[in-house]
C-alpha cells in the first residue's frame, strides 16, 4: 500500500523544524490509522520519504485530462 501526502505551504518562511515535525506528525497518523484497521501483526515494514518540489505559484499551470488526436502529416515532397 502506498499513500501519498501533498502539502502545498504558503509563500510564508516556515523553518525546518516545523516542517520535519508536520511530516513526522503525518507519517505517525498514518501509520496508527492503517495499524487499527489491519489485524495484528499485518503491517511488517514502514517506509517514508520526504521530498521537495519547489514551484513559482506565477509560473505553475493546471491541465485538464483531455483526449489529444494527434494527425500525422503527409511526407514531405
Amino acid at each position: 500500500m502506498t499513500v501519498t501526502f501533498e502539502f502545498e505551504m504558503s509563500d510564508r518562511r516556515i523553518n525546518s523544524q516545523r516542517i520535519k515535525g508536520a511530516y513526522e506528525a503525518v507519517v505517525n497518523a498514518a501509520v496508527g490509522a492503517a495499524k487499527a484497521e489491519l489485524l495484528d501483526g499485518s503491517v511488517s515494514t514502514v517506509r517514508s520519504r520526504m521530498t521537495w518540489d519547489y514551484r513559482w505559484t506565477e509560473m505553475s499551470a493546471q491541465y485538464a485530462d483531455v483526449d489529444v488526436e494527434v494527425a500525422e502529416e503527409p511526407p514531405a515532397e
